[in-house]
């Protein structure tokens, strides 16, 4: 064992790519390795490629002469033994036993399975923008909208594990056509990468948030961005009345390009929220998810918060 800790193996499955890695308590990881997720050509496709994946860092580390003492695994949606919920973006996902496939692969090795935003957010918490924060709130903000709570110092899971999950919100004051019971996120379809993508379409401008970002000099692109943007900043304004954090952490792929979301939430929580929380750029980017993962695997054995 290191002077960090225990070693544990931390795999993330995501809509576009998968990641696996080795991970230690001080948060920093080794041994990286990376996968496109190819979701189109189905779920079990999806599950082995990431097995594999996961399998060939757990067999590299144990060939330097490391040893792993738990898995951590990251996933959209919420897993259960015989299923998956509230995990639309590969197609047959819902139908998968994860954890009999993980257990079935590094037999013997405990393993954890965590929401992707929520294990984002227990990074953060770990090693990140929130750490020695009690009352915060972590939001990810680009393809999918979702947020991560913590209230005196600890992570809230909700009643059926969904905490956060606004991306479910009713945002304009009625019901909407397609809600949860159809699959369907309202706010996250019309304000997330996909939703807002398809919007951009029909409305004759390029054809996703970056692209429009880039073109802000043709007044049609910068009224629909600043319209994205608003929409987000009172959702993140109704969320931090509702909580009342001391810290808004914003990650995902809206905040790392660049482009004007945080601006745009500070300056309407300034006005909005009775007592405005500080707003941060989460520490980690691209990887938050496949961190969440070490950190919910080192809880599993005692060895974190």
């Amino acid at each position: 064992m290191s002077a960090q800790g225990p070693a544990v193996l931390a795999l993330d499955m995501g809509a576009t790519k998968l990641a696996s890695g080795i991970g230690r308590g001080d948060g920093q990881m080794s041994r990286l390795a990376h996968a496109q997720t190819h979701a189109d050509q189905g779920a079990q496709a999806v599950l082995r490629r990431a097995l594999d994946l996961a399998r060939g860092v757990y067999e590299a580390e144990l060939a330097a002469g490391g040893s792993v003492q738990a898995v951590g695994v990251s996933t959209m949606g919420y897993t259960f033994d015989t299923h998956v919920e509230l995990a639309t973006n590969v197609p047959g996902w819902q139908q998968l036993r994860i954890p009999e496939a993980l257990g079935a692969t590094f037999p013997g090795l405990p393993v954890v399975i965590g929401n992707d935003v929520h294990v984002a957010a227990q990074a953060e918490l770990a090693w990140g923008s929130l750490r020695g924060v009690d009352d915060a709130v972590y939001m990810n903000l680009g393809s999918g909208i979702s947020a991560g709570i913590v209230c005196g110092g600890r992570f809230v899971r909700g009643a059926n594990g969904a905490a956060g999950e606004v991306g479910y919100s009713l945002f304009r004051g009625q019901p909407e056509e397609l809600m949860a019971a159809d699959g369907v996120a309202p706010f996250e379809r019309w304000f997330g990468g996909a939703g807002a993508g398809r919007r951009l379409t029909a409305a004759g401008l390029p054809g996703s948030v970056a692209e429009a970002v880039a073109r802000r000099d043709d007044p049609a692109a910068a009224a629909f961005i600043d319209d994205l943007w608003t929409g987000i900043a009172v959702m993140a304004a109704n969320l931090c009345c509702a909580l009342n954090p001391s810290v808004l952490s914003l990650g995902g792929g809206y905040v790392r390009a660049e482009a004007g979301v945080v601006a745009q939430i500070t300056a309407l929580l300034e006005r909005a929220v009775p007592y405005p929380p500080a707003v941060v750029r989460a520490a980690f980017g691209a990887d938050a998810s496949l961190r969440g993962a070490v950190a919910i695997a080192l809880q599993q054995l005692g060895g974190r918060r």
